[in-house]
């Protein structure tokens, strides 16, 4: 396959690359690069990175402000960067904090949501005028840490429950895209959350994760093509 191919990745602090040393800092190796990386290998891939630590499904959050929920923003970002041949979302993580109170299926349906809506808006193929839908993944994101129960750490009151919670949060995920025939894959297959910071994933995670998930597409999709 010799043709451009436009991915868009919709995510948050974990797709935008901030690591685990809790400083912030973005990884030049994070794993939509080396995602991109490899599938390059094969044919050119355009990466459209669109990441914001804090990101949510579909919910305003009154402690960070303004400008988190993914729902509210997601056409936007889509119809801006038409036309686009795949779309690829992970979220979920920010919504296991305490203070949403969300169970896991809550979550699950709120991603699929964030799916089922991309896969409407028409952000594909052709012109402003007639352009169709784009191809949709959805990626279940990494259970966090065991860390994040330790009520010693410093964080813990902000993620009570939530890991608990993320451990079941990818079979939610899964048998609700089934039902709507959804594509969805297994982020954990690829890479677990460190223990550092249980929130976020080490250097080696990234890597490991890029490369997965590049497998995946370049078995599961672009195969297709």
């Amino acid at each position: 396959m010799s043709k451009q191919v436009r991915m868009l990745l919709y995510g948050d602090s974990n797709s935008w690359g901030y690591l685990d040393d809790q400083q912030g800092r973005r990884y030049d190796r994070r794993w939509p690069m080396e995602m991109c990386r490899y599938l390059s290998e094969t044919f050119p891939v355009t990466l459209i990175e669109e990441c914001l630590p804090g990101r949510t499904t579909d919910l305003d959050d009154p402690v960070m402000g303004n400008g988190f929920n993914g729902r509210a923003y997601l056409e936007t970002v889509l119809r801006s960067h038409q036309p686009l041949d795949h779309i690829v979302i992970m979220l979920g993580t920010n919504d296991l904090k305490a203070r949403f109170n969300r169970s896991a299926d809550d979550i699950a349906q709120a991603l699929i949501g964030l799916g089922q809506l991309a896969c409407k808006i028409a952000a594909g193929k052709g012109s402003w005028a007639t352009a169709q839908p784009a191809d949709v993944t959805l990626i279940c994101p990494l259970v966090i840490g065991r860390r994040a129960s330790d009520p010693a750490w410093e964080r813990a009151e902000e993620w009570t429950g939530a890991y608990q919670k993320s451990s079941v949060l990818a079979s939610a995920i899964q048998i609700a895209g089934a039902a709507v025939s959804l594509r969805v894959v297994d982020g954990n297959q690829f890479g677990c959350s460190s223990e550092h910071d249980p929130i976020h994933w080490t250097e080696n995670t990234h890597i490991k994760f890029g490369a997965g998930i590049a497998s995946f597409f370049q078995k599961q999709i672009f195969v297709k093509r």
